[in-house]
């Protein structure tokens, strides 16, 4: 889903603990704009997956922490929601 979205530009996954199995994503956007333009094209189909990996067992609980700017390498703000 995400590599059909203008905008869309990595995802990041770090373990934040590996005895309870928790996992920070983050996924990174070139403008915020292009991110609510997915949120908005692609609700069904995120909402169907999130069925399937929390009926397949791969995901417990997932909470959205939220949305905020980082600087990158080229001093330009990117989003980052996760």
């Amino acid at each position: 889903m995400l590599y059909k979205a203008p905008g869309y530009m990595s995802t990041e996954v770090r373990c934040e603990n590996s005895e309870s199995r928790q996992y920070r994503v983050k996924d990174f956007w070139s403008w915020h704009r292009n991110f609510e333009i997915f949120r908005d094209r692609f609700q069904l189909e995120y909402e169907r997956f999130q069925g399937w990996i929390v009926a397949s067992g791969l995901v417990e609980k997932e909470q959205f922490l939220g949305a905020y700017y980082e600087k990158n390498r080229g001093d330009e703000d990117e989003l980052v929601a996760g």
